[in-house]
């Protein structure tokens, strides 16, 4: 490491923390920042693990990176406090482990071709990574040119911490090839006659992103309806009998494996999305074996994908703060899935690709309680397995925002979604009363 490169404090002493540290090199990382006071005063990946008082007295020339799941509120503090930080949910998805072994294997040949003079446009931890890369490779003549939609105050404090990268304004490119290292929906308008090579999206570059075996089912139940069941406190066992009964197509996920002693009742399709669900779950997926199709994101890069059977599809999970500002909805679940922040929303997505549509949502009870009952079976809460649940009510808000957009997407393509939940908090869908679903029993397809 030569002496101007810059180091980072990571905000956030876990999973994702370990990534990064993993990415930028031990050497790069001065300290982890966490607000666990069991974790603050210990060490992590031998670093210290401090808390926020002591980077602000000791640890305040280097660079903060929130690496907590959608800020965990710790982004507003940093911009109330004028102290510059990197969002690790800016940069490719892959910095967050999302399809990173993929995409470390695809991008051992990545040689593309880009001029001596070009410009990187973006002010995030991945626009700094590339420039140094390219000044590794021995370019001299890079700018960076910063989002004109960056706060003013954050593009003075990143020239003050980045002293070394030089930044120009978007009126004095001239021709020059952009390097988009940051997801835009347009570039300035004087920018409009520059050529510009989209480096921020790697899902170009990795073909092994896309499933065939998901692609296989594309519209496979088209015309069909589904019922998503969920966890929440309000499903019952009756509530499983019936769907048993009446054989509906069903898709559940998470832990619903818990309830499986007491019910002959099985879903048709099984979803995880979580990175710490699958490591928490990964002991219990023996019990998911009558499962005829099960998916599973790319989002644990400790996780070894190659020990599932072939009736689990690895799908590849998208999640980063452009995705999450706009609410994207995926129409190519072999390629891309959007997080949302909940795995219901996962399941709408994957519903609506298999074609189903009228899809009912079933143990959706949008009620989340801290220290609270949250399933509707005995089992480890969150409160209890990770750390706080701090940013549940940002998750609870960006899964609202989600559900309102699985909506607008059904409306435009005459997918209906209803919520039967018998408890719910949730009032983007219609709600219907579950037994009312049921008057004669019938047969369907299963996968």
């Amino acid at each position: 490491m030569t002496d101007n490169m810059v180091k980072y404090a990571v905000w956030g002493a876990g999973h994702r923390g370990r990534i990064l540290y993993e990415l930028l090199g031990a050497e790069r990382i001065a300290a982890f920042i966490d607000s666990n006071p069991a974790k603050t005063g210990t060490t992590y990946l031998n670093c210290p693990v401090i808390d926020y008082e002591t980077y602000k007295k000791e640890y305040r020339r280097y660079v903060i990176i929130v690496s907590i799941v959608f800020g965990g509120g710790v982004t507003e503090l940093l911009e109330r406090d004028r102290i510059f930080y990197f969002n690790v949910e800016q940069c490719p998805p892959e910095f967050m482990g999302y399809g990173l072994n993929t995409a470390r294997h695809a991008l051992k040949e990545w040689d593309l071709k880009i001029p001596d003079n070009a410009v990187l446009y973006g002010g995030t931890l991945y626009t700094v990574q590339v420039y140094e890369e390219l000044q590794k490779r021995g370019r001299r003549n890079l700018s960076v040119c910063l989002p004109s939609s960056m706060e003013e105050k954050m593009r003075s404090l990143f020239s003050e911490m980045m002293p070394e990268i030089r930044t120009i304004q978007s009126k004095e490119i001239d021709s020059q090839t952009i390097l988009l290292t940051e997801k835009t929906h347009g570039l300035e308008p004087e920018l409009s006659g520059c050529p510009v090579l989209d480096i921020a999206d790697w899902t170009q570059y990795v073909p092994a992103y896309h499933n065939h075996k998901i692609e296989a089912l594309k519209n496979r139940f088209r015309g069909r309806r589904c019922f998503i069941v969920a966890t929440g406190p309000s499903l019952t066992y009756a509530d499983l009998s019936r769907l048993h009964d009446n054989h509906e197509f069903c898709m559940s996920i998470n832990s619903i494996f818990t309830c499986f002693p007491e019910t002959p009742w099985r879903p048709d399709c099984y979803t995880v999305l979580d990175a710490d669900g699958i490591t928490m779950w990964q002991g219990e997926f023996h019990k998911l074996k009558d499962i005829p199709c099960k998916f599973i994101a790319d989002c644990q890069p400790y996780f070894d994908y190659t020990q599932l059977d072939e009736s689990w599809h690895v799908y590849h999970s998208i999640l980063d703060d452009f995705s999450i500002k706009h609410m994207l909805f995926s129409e190519d679940c072999s390629r891309k899935v959007y997080n949302g922040s909940t795995v219901v929303y996962v399941c709408i997505q994957f519903a609506a690709y298999l074609g189903f549509k009228e899809i009912y949502l079933l143990g959706v009870d949008y009620s989340y309680r801290k220290n609270g009952k949250n399933h509707f079976t005995k089992q480890v809460e969150p409160d209890e397995q990770f750390d706080g649940m701090n940013g549940q009510d940002r998750i609870q808000r960006i899964s609202y925002e989600a559900f309102r957009r699985a909506g607008e997407y059904a409306s435009s393509h005459s997918i209906k979604i209803y919520n039967a939940s018998r408890k719910t908090c949730l009032d983007v869908f219609e709600q219907v009363d579950f037994d009312t679903l049921f008057p004669c029993a019938g047969e369907g397809e299963h996968i």
